[in-house]
C-alpha cells in the first residue's frame, strides 16, 4: 500500500544509527593495503589465483565479479549515502516530519566521511576515491565531535550500537577545594575549558516506570541503562586526550545554588566534585537539567531526596 510509505522516516533511522558509521573507518583506511596484499598473494600462490578465476567465471552468485570488486563494495556503498539522502530529502515535502531529519542525517553522514578522509591521511595510507564535500565551520565542528565521540566510546567501553550522545560541547570546569565555594561565589573559582560529552547506554526495553527524555535536538531518547560524562582536553597538533576517567552519573548527585545560578555542581560520591558552566546561561540550565535527570533516575536510592547532595538545600528550588 502506497499510504504506508508516507510514514517511513529514513532520516530518523539514519540519525539513530549514524554513530555506527565509524565501523567503515578501519575498512576504508586499510582498503588499499588489502588490494596490494591480494595482488601479492595471487602472484605467490597459483592455486589461489586459479580458485579466484574459476569462482569468478563459474559461480553464478558472484555475477562474474572478481574479489577486488567485492572489496570496493562497502566503500562505494557508504559514499553513496549522502546522494541518496539528498534525493529523498528533495522528494519529501517540507511539512513531512522527517524532512528536517533527512537534511541533518545527510550532513552527519558527510561529516563522518570527512572524518574517514582525515584519518586516512593521518595513517599515511594512499588516498582513495571519495567525493569531496563542501567544508564549512559547522561541518568541521562535526568532524571534531566525531573524533571525540570515538575517544569517549573507547573510554567507557559500551557497545557502539547502544550508545547515544544527548548533549556535547565546551564547558568551563573547576574543582573546588572545599564545599563552601558557593558562599564566595563562582568568581572565586579557577575555570578551564573542556570538551564535555554526555553519553547514555540505551536500554533495549524500558523498565517499569522508566521514561525516555528529549536530547539536545529535541528528539526523544529511549530509556537508558547507564549514563556518563566524558571530559576531554585539547592537546597540541589538534589532538585530544581524556582529562580524567569517565564520570558515571549513577554515582553522582547534581545540585545548583540560587546564589550561583550560572553554575551547577556535580559530586562524584566516590571521588571529587566539579563545578560546570557554559558561556551561555540557557545552555548551562539545559546541561543541568539533563545531567540531573540521569543522575536521579539511575540511582534508586536518590529518589528519596531528589538527587540533592545536601538535605539542608531547599528541594523546591528549581532553575527557570
Amino acid at each position: 500500500d502506497d499510504e504506508d510509505f508516507l510514514t517511513v522516516c529514513i532520516g530518523e533511522m539514519f540519525l539513530e544509527f549514524v554513530n555506527m558509521l565509524p565501523a567503515f573507518q578501519t575498512y576504508c583506511i586499510h582498503q588499499s593495503t588489502s588490494i596490494n596484499m591480494l595482488n601479492t598473494l595471487e602472484k605467490e600462490k597459483e592455486l589461489l589465483r586459479i580458485f579466484l578465476d574459476v569462482s569468478q567465471n563459474d559461480n553464478t552468485a558472484l555475477r562474474r565479479m572478481n574479489l577486488r570488486s567485492f572489496l570496493m563494495a562497502p566503500l562505494q556503498r557508504v559514499t553513496k549515502y549522502p546522494l541518496l539522502l539528498c534525493r529523498i530529502s528533495n522528494s519529501t515535502p517540507e511539512y513531512h516530519p522527517d524532512h528536517c531529519r533527512l537534511r541533518e542525517a545527510k550532513s552527519r553522514v558527510e561529516s563522518h566521511l570527512e572524518h574517514i578522509n582525515m584519518k586516512t591521511k593521518q595513517e599515511g595510507a594512499p588516498p582513495w576515491s571519495l567525493r569531496s564535500f563542501r567544508r564549512d565551520s559547522r561541518r568541521n565542528r562535526e568532524v571534531v565531535n566525531i573524533e571525540m565521540r570515538e575517544i569517549a566510546i573507547k573510554a567507557v567501553g559500551w557497545p557502539r550500537e547502544d550508545t547515544r550522545f544527548p548533549m556535547e560541547g565546551a564547558l568551563q570546569s573547576s574543582q573546588p577545594s572545599d564545599g563552601q565555594w558557593a558562599k564566595k561565589g563562582s568568581r572565586s573559582l579557577k575555570f578551564q575549558t573542556l570538551h564535555v560529552l554526555l553519553m547514555v547506554n540505551v536500554g533495549r526495553e524500558a523498565e517499569p516506570g522508566q521514561e525516555g527524555m528529549a536530547g539536545e535536538h529535541g528528539w526523544e531518547l529511549p530509556p537508558v541503562r547507564d549514563a556518563a560524562l566524558v571530559l576531554i582536553r585539547d592537546k597540541s597538533g589538534g589532538k585530544f586526550a581524556l582529562f580524567r576517567r569517565p564520570i558515571h552519573l549513577s554515582n553522582c548527585v547534581v545540585s545548583s545554588d540560587p546564589d550561583c545560578d550560572d553554575t551547577f555542581e556535580l559530586l562524584d560520591i566516590r571521588k571529587e566534585a566539579f563545578v560546570f558552566r557554559d558561556t551561555d546561561k540557557h545552555r548551562t540550565c539545559h546541561w543541568f537539567r539533563l545531567i540531573k535527570r540521569y543522575s536521579r533516575d539511575l540511582g534508586s536510592w536518590r529518589k528519596r531526596r531528589n538527587a540533592l547532595p545536601n538535605i539542608m538545600i531547599n528541594a523546591t528550588y528549581s532553575r527557570p
